[in-house]
């Protein structure tokens, strides 16, 4: 936003209900745009749509309008933003905001982001719709090195679940409880530069576990149990140590049977046994039944 030192009293005049503050506030109905070493926050109600556009436009390329229709609804604040049944999350971790020029590297890497919102100075959200031929935190770990050394910015990376076909107020569930579970572990300050949903409940699971990794656990077990012969499909790979061919000769099946009972259980479940975490995480889960 174009406001040189000294101007706020007078924008304050154009806008009475505007306010700085130190932190930005979750609200759906408040437009927050990041201003000197703080936030100015502007009521929606105030302004009208042809000024939302100009103050949007006005604002310098490497500051970020904050979506406070996102963060308003992970804080339990507010409903889905949007209507969806399944998605993917990833939290950008950033110490200053990111360039424009970072944010469209990363909607041209992925052609399935249907949503790239700011959580504040320090983080980004993307939401992916589920893509079973791509590993987002493979992609993301090869390129961390290079996007770090070309932008002169620290990034992590928490890579969610790829939930499929849930109920909007399932997805909204889930995605809180994510949230939450993603929060705790950065208060920890043990970070990884990118760490997955599964590597996440695992450290959850074999520590204290906490309220939002309890009732993700209840509800994986709820989406592997209704898969056919699910059991004995997760302990047999796992005994193999993830071997598909030895797991098909034990299962009695064709290995191209086998990829396809994998793919059936990634699309039902959203875990990818063929990825040694995924796969752990679902073995602990029967194990534990």
């Amino acid at each position: 936003m174009i406001i040189v030192e000294g101007s706020f009293m007078v924008f304050s005049e154009l806008f009475p209900n505007a306010f700085v503050s130190n932190e930005a506030i979750a609200d759906q109905n408040v437009l927050v745009i990041p201003y000197q070493q703080g936030f100015l926050h502007l009521p929606k109600a105030s302004l009208t749509e042809r000024e939302m556009a100009l103050i949007e436009f006005l604002s310098p390329s490497d500051k970020v309008v904050i979506d406070n229709t996102w963060l308003s609804f992970f804080q339990g604040d507010s409903a889905l933003p949007l209507s969806l049944s399944e998605g993917q999350m990833i939290l950008i971790g950033h110490q200053r905001s990111m360039p424009s020029e970072l944010l469209n590297f990363f909607k041209d890497l992925f052609p399935n982001l249907f949503t790239l919102a700011s959580l504040g100075k320090q983080q980004t959200l993307l939401l992916l719709s589920p893509d079973l031929g791509n590993s987002v935190e493979t992609s993301l770990s090869q390129l961390l090195v290079t996007l770090e050394s070309d932008f002169g910015l620290a990034l992590s990376f928490y890579v969610g679940k790829a939930w499929p076909a849930l109920t909007e107020r399932d997805l909204a569930t889930y995605w809180r409880l994510e949230y939450g579970l993603c929060q705790q572990y950065h208060a920890l300050e043990q970070e990884e530069p990118v760490i997955s949903f599964a590597r996440l409940m695992l450290r959850a699971m074999t520590g204290e576990t906490s309220e939002s990794a309890g009732a993700l656990r209840e509800q994986l077990l709820e989406t592997i149990l209704p898969v056919k012969d699910s059991r004995d499909l997760i302990t047999v790979l796992w005994q193999e140590q993830g071997n598909l061919v030895q797991t098909a000769q034990r299962l009695f099946i064709h290995r191209n049977s086998l990829q396809y009972r994998l793919d059936k259980f990634y699309q039902a479940t959203g875990l990818n046994l063929k990825v040694l975490d995924d796969l752990a995480l679902a073995y602990l889960i029967i194990l534990q039944d």
